[in-house]
């Protein structure tokens, strides 16, 4: 019986995840050492969970097959894929039945595949999977490199089988008029300093909860933040994207307003004496000056959509940041480095909608100029 716990480490009080054997009371160590090297890498700590959860569901398939992950093949992975999408319960099934029993969505299905990619090239480098095994693993047929190369890139049928197909869906986007509406129903300036700053940097939750005040220390200035990464904020958030400085581009006095009325008249005295320099803390109650948490951020939003009518996350503004800045006509190469995106392909399949949709208006206007 395999368990996922996650710990302290006692001198760094950084977070991180261990899946034991409950019966040896021993990591499982193959696994361990793929954690540990993501951790160091300095991959995003819900990232590493995700990891976590996945290759445990892997490990547990092993188990129950008889396999030793160190002899897994082509045919074994796509059984793996099946018995995933299924919830454990059936082993072969046809492709249209398949996708009407699902207990498990495309994207959850694909997480698991990307964790047990990342672990076999791992372990292939490390020298402890053969190389000439894995090298057929990777290379049976296709054309995309790296492991599963075969799986990923091959004939449509059997491409299906392992590689799910996902939807795409746009998330969507908020209107100028809906994003007024949530900073007037904000009753602090605190919570409208929030609205605004996700609206104009795009920046994702853990990272707006992981500002502390030296991140804003030039935007006076410079009307810039910084986005840097940290694994030891008391609120557990944690930057996942690529450092990097954010301007305030556009509505930058009405930022900056609401930035000085939130420290002058909000920001509590008690989190000054409590030192840990975080930009967003409690206003009231028991845990007053503490770092604002995820689930406060939730509630807030919980409270605007009770209040307006509109229902808001912060992933959404960030989805409206991209959207507007690459409508106004900004390089999907600055966007991507606004957003943190490793790879240009990040950006461009996320938001295809919206360059399509440029390349197109682009082609009609030089239509009508010829």
């Amino acid at each position: 019986m395999l368990k996922l716990e996650r710990a302290i480490d006692p001198h760094t009080e950084e977070r991180f995840c261990c899946i034991f054997d409950s019966q040896t009371c021993l990591p499982v160590e193959p696994i361990q050492r793929y954690l540990n090297y993501c951790h160091k890498r300095q991959l995003a700590s819900n990232t590493v969970n995700t990891y976590a959860c996945r290759l445990l569901d892997f490990w547990q398939w092993l188990e129950y097959k008889s396999l030793n992950w160190q002899e897994v093949g082509l045919n074994e992975l796509a059984d793996f894929v099946n018995w995933y999408l299924l919830g454990g319960e059936v082993e072969v099934i046809t492709e249209d039945v398949r996708e009407i029993m699902s207990k498990r969505s495309p994207r959850t299905v694909n997480l698991a595949i990307t964790a047990v990619q990342g672990f076999y090239e791992f372990h292939t480098v490390e020298g402890r999977v053969n190389e000439k095994h894995f090298m057929k693993l990777a290379h049976g047929w296709g054309k995309r490199g790296g492991f599963l190369r075969g799986i990923v890139k091959s004939s449509p049928s059997k491409r299906k089988r392992i590689k799910v197909k996902e939807p795409k869906i746009f998330p969507g986007c908020l209107t100028d008029e809906e994003v007024t509406q949530l900073a007037d129903a904000c009753y602090s300036y605190r919570d409208r300093l929030i609205v605004m700053l996700l609206r104009e940097t795009g920046v994702r939750r853990g990272e707006l909860l992981g500002l502390h005040l030296v991140d804003v220390a030039d935007f006076d200035s410079r009307g810039r933040i910084r986005i840097i990464r940290r694994d030891n904020n008391p609120n557990g958030a944690t930057a996942k994207g690529t450092e990097r400085e954010i301007p305030i581009i556009h509505n930058r006095d009405a930022v900056k307003e609401t930035f000085h009325a939130y420290l002058l008249e909000e920001y509590p005295p008690e989190a000054e004496k409590l030192e840990h320099g975080m930009l967003f803390v409690n206003l009231e109650g028991e845990y007053i000056g503490k770092p604002m948490s995820s689930a406060r951020l939730n509630s807030l939003f919980y409270q605007l959509e009770k209040r307006t009518s509109i229902k808001a996350h912060p992933h959404l503004f960030r989805h409206t940041f991209a959207t507007r800045m690459l409508q106004a006509g900004y390089l999907d190469q600055y966007v991507q480095q606004l957003l943190g995106h490793k790879s240009i392909g990040t950006t461009k399949d996320i938001y295809s909608h919206v360059l399509d949709e440029m390349d197109l208006g682009a082609l009609l206007e030089g239509e009508e100029q010829d």
